[in-house]
Formats: C-alpha cells, structure tokens, sequence
C-alpha cells in the first residue's frame, strides 16, 4: 500500500496507486556548472598572485576573498537546483494527479482524471539512453499543457497507468445515467425529440394554412 504524504488532503474513497520525484541527476549540470567557475576562479586568483606577480592596489589575500566569494555565489545555483528537486513529488490516485512543489511553501496543484484529454511524452536523446522523460498533460476545454511532470525516471510506467485510469473513467462516464450525452438522461431527449417533432408538425399546419 503507498503511503499517503502529510501534504495531501484526499477526497473520501480517494486512494493513492503511485507515487514519484524527479530524478535528483538532473542537478549534475548544476554541479558541473558549479565546479568549472570556482576551479575557473581559483586558477585566475593562483595566476594572478603567484605566477604572474602582477601588483595591486589590494593584497593578495583580497584577491584570494573574492575567488572565495565567487564560489559561495556560485554554490547558490546547485544548492537551489537539489532543493527544487527534494521538495517536488508527483502523485497519482484513482481519481487526480498531483504535483507539489515549493521549497519554502508548498503549492499542490491537482488534475482530475476524467478531464485529461491527452498525455505527452517528451524525451531527448539522454533520456532515451537513460530511460527518463518528462509527461505533458492536457485537459479538455484547456489552453495547452496544465502539467509537467518533469525528469521522471521510467516515464512510461506512470504513462501507462494514466491511460489505463482515464479510460477507465470514460467508461464510468458512459455508464453512469445522465452521462454520456452532456448531461441529458435518455428519456429527458425522447421527450426533448418529441416537442421538436410536434413544433414542426404545427408549423407545417400553419404554413398550408397560409398559402
């Protein structure tokens, strides 16, 4: 049984079937990124102070500060990447799909099955190598992608467990009286055929009578 998140409030019957983050790899080209700049500024500091000797208003310990705080500024883009990434999680029920992000609040957005029109998947050529992608989800009577559900590892199980759920939830619609047909039970169309069907019988009387 999956456990159910501390931040997920779930409607009466609603049951969770899968649960999942984003990959945390994909903060490696933070982390490259990262370590190219400080080695990048320690080598100019080295250069600076040691080979070239060059004179400065500063000392050379000032110029060794600033490589320093070069690094912590850098730092900030890994450290913010892995916090993204930790505090992201996807979640499926028999019902909704959810998407929590947020480092410092958290913001919970939430699709419900039976108005998904169509899954994307969308995968670059890494992600075929290594097996992960990103679903795009679209919802009918939406303006284009409502959610990602990015870098996910083994996409297409998640994929395949929608459509099985959304199909499952057009069939319920189809099954359920008054669905099916925007709403109008059977006998409330008969009826609705029948006033139509006499309205124009009478407006053909009244047209024969006229001419």
């Amino acid at each position: 049984m999956v456990t159910v998140p501390e931040w997920l409030s779930l409607d009466a019957g609603e049951e969770v079937v899968w649960t999942g983050k984003p990959r945390l790899r994909r903060i490696v080209s933070n982390v490259a990124s990262f370590a190219v700049w400080s080695v990048a500024a320690f080598v100019v500091a080295f250069v600076l102070t040691s080979v070239l000797n060059v004179e400065f208003p500063i000392p050379n310990r000032a110029v060794w500060g600033v490589a320093v705080l070069w690094t912590l500024l850098q730092a900030a883009n890994p450290v913010r990447a892995y916090l993204r990434t930790k505090n992201t999680d996807y979640l499926l029920t028999d019902e909704n799909v959810y998407k929590k992000t947020g480092v410092w609040s958290e913001n919970v957005t939430r699709i419900g099955i039976d108005n998904i029109q169509n899954t994307q998947l969308k995968k670059n050529l890494f992600g075929n190598v290594f097996d992960y992608g990103t679903i795009l989800l679209s919802t009918a009577g939406g303006s284009g992608v409502e959610m990602s559900i990015e870098d996910l590892d083994d996409p297409d199980e998640l994929r395949t467990e929608l459509r099985e759920r959304i199909a499952q939830a057009g069939d319920r619609s189809r099954s359920e009286p008054g669905r099916g047909h925007g709403g109008v039970d059977p006998e409330t169309i008969e009826t609705l055929v029948d006033e139509a069907t006499a309205l124009r019988e009478t407006a053909e009387t009244v047209e024969r009578h006229l001419q």
